[in-house]
């Protein structure tokens, strides 16, 4: 008798099976977390990876999404847990050391940042996105070398994202070859280069060919990138607010509030002044004593005077009144204002430092809010020569801020403006107010450092800051970043652009109150470059 062939058919096993509606089952929810968290839905999103955790502890995709929604929330210690927990599942991933390296430089720890992005470039030494990153974090730790040899690795890449180019010509505009000026202006020959990248390479280019003394390419590469920036300026609102300020800051308004005695702490300093005065250089020399905090550029100020409508864009109605001052709200404002600037210094392992340092240059605007607010704080205000100063603000490529900086007219008024409010703080504020030349500062540094910290009233500094009061760079900040915070040109180099910076020049002299720039102009005359 034949035997029928037949195929057997072997029954799966429960486990089997359960394993399967598993792995469907967290695959499904993974995706309708994915799917919360692109819309905006983080509360689902949390749920969702929850439940895949409870069922697989070490899911790696849970992990990095619940790490995800505590970054975008602010809870950077929560999602570095998240993050490390996946981490230990996947060593090398290259999603989860990238966003461990994101969180550490949130938290301001570029050690570990530089660690894990470090990580990704053992598996990939052709991440141009990392070699940039890793390039910003060395900067950030004073390590130059590291960082030009990042930039460059990172432009030999990916030439076409700018900031990489702007990153070497920042640490060595000189280095820059031949080729790599070739491969951008390459770049600028395509039709369809977005615009802010174009107006990136063509500021870049413009230093690179002032350092090579090639004054002609670096101003028509300079205008280029200004006339790229499609920015508005208000020149009418803004001379209309400098004397709304005037008007309402006058010598009776501050013997009315003399009786205000809002905060004694002596703890705030401000450096103020026009961009690319040399403020970096003052924050540098003030921040190497171990008793001083210099905590950056902060818009605290500013959004105290928002709160108060006291800024052009808050005084819409071109009536700025502050006659009713509610006393308990501007102590409140000081409060709020001690209390960040010192959780800042102790997140960056400063106990209680006896100064702490803003240096946001437009403070000048509210000079007498500070006076309120601080009765004895100290007020630092650098000069430098006009021209120098307008023809640097040209040159700089801002982000958000100084929309006046992109056309020669705008800035000559900016300066003039700033002039006329800075003669108005001196005859009427109750705070002092200590002048810097950038000049003086740069050839009698030891002295400049000493006179600032007796008019700041700390000590003396210590051996190892008195070893490094030399100035050697023009405007290097404390990380080391020249041209990073602002760049300020050498004392007259607006003397190797006379013919091109013709119209700011004329301006300066035409609107000039008090003749400053045209004693600049004059004074330069018939010497030689």
């Amino acid at each position: 008798m034949k035997t029928a062939n037949k195929k057997i058919r072997r029954k799966s096993s429960p486990q089997k099976n359960r394993k399967s509606n598993t792995h469907s089952t967290i695959k499904h929810l993974l995706a309708n977390a994915h799917d919360y968290q692109e819309n905006g839905q983080p509360e689902q999103a949390n749920f969702l990876y929850q439940r895949v955790l409870e069922q697989q502890p070490e899911n790696i995709f849970a992990l990095n999404g619940l790490g995800i929604i505590a970054l975008n929330t602010g809870m950077l210690m929560l999602a570095t847990e998240f993050f490390n927990a996946a981490h230990v599942v996947r060593p090398n991933h290259t999603t989860v050391n990238k966003n461990l390296g994101l969180v550490y430089t949130k938290l301001r720890d570029y050690e570990k940042a530089i660690q894990h992005y470090s990580y990704i470039l053992d598996t990939n030494k052709h991440n141009g996105e990392i070699h940039a990153e890793l390039a910003r974090l060395f900067m950030q730790l004073e390590k130059t070398d590291a960082a030009l040899n990042h930039y460059r690795l990172a432009f030999e890449i990916n030439p076409g994202d700018p900031r990489n180019f702007q990153g070497i010509v920042q640490l060595d505009a000189a280095s820059v070859s031949t080729e790599s000026i070739d491969t951008v202006e390459k770049y600028l020959l395509e039709p369809n280069l977005p615009l802010e990248v174009r107006c990136s390479f063509y500021f870049s280019l413009g230093a690179v060919y002032d350092v090579s003394e090639k004054y002609d390419e670096a101003f028509a590469n300079y205008s280029a990138a200004n006339l790229s920036k499609i920015v508005s300026f208000d020149a009418d609102r803004h001379v209309n607010y400098i004397s709304d300020i005037i008007r309402t800051f006058s010598t009776e308004f501050f013997e009315q509030h003399k009786s205000f005695a809002l905060n004694n702490s002596i703890q705030p300093v401000f450096i103020v002044g026009m961009p690319q005065s040399g403020i970096a250089t003052v924050n540098s020399l003030l921040a190497k004593h171990d008793d001083i905090y210099a905590a950056g550029k902060l818009d605290l100020i500013n959004n105290i005077a928002e709160k108060l409508y006291l800024t052009a864009e808050s005084c819409l109605s071109g009536n700025m009144s502050i006659d009713e001052l509610d006393g308990e709200l501007l102590a409140e404002f000081s409060k709020s204002y001690l209390s960040h600037i010192n959780a800042m210094a102790l997140d960056n392992d400063y106990k209680v430092p006896s100064r702490i340092i803003d240096k946001k240059p437009t403070n000048f605007l509210h000079l007498g809010l500070i006076s309120l607010l601080f009765p004895q704080a100290r007020i630092i205000h650098c000069v430098a020569n006009p021209l120098d100063i307008c023809l640097s603000n040209y040159f700089r490529n801002y982000s958000n801020d100084n929309r006046y900086a992109y056309d020669q007219k705008n800035i000559a008024l900016y300066y003039q403006q700033y002039e006329r409010l800075m003669r108005h703080w001196n005859d009427v504020l109750p705070l002092e107010i200590y002048t810097v030349d950038y000049d003086d500062m740069v050839s009698t540094s030891e002295a400049t450092n000493r006179e600032l910290l007796n008019f700041i009233g700390v000590s003396q500094p210590v051996k190892s800051v008195e070893a490094s009061t030399s100035i050697r760079q023009p405007e290097e900040n404390a990380a080391g970043q020249r041209n990073q915070d602002m760049y300020m040109s050498p004392a007259r180099h607006w003397r190797k652009y006379r013919k091109h910076a013709h119209a700011m020049i004329s301006e300066l002299i035409q609107i000039s109150a008090i003749g400053s720039a045209s004693k600049a102009v004059n004074g330069c005359q018939g010497r030689s470059d």
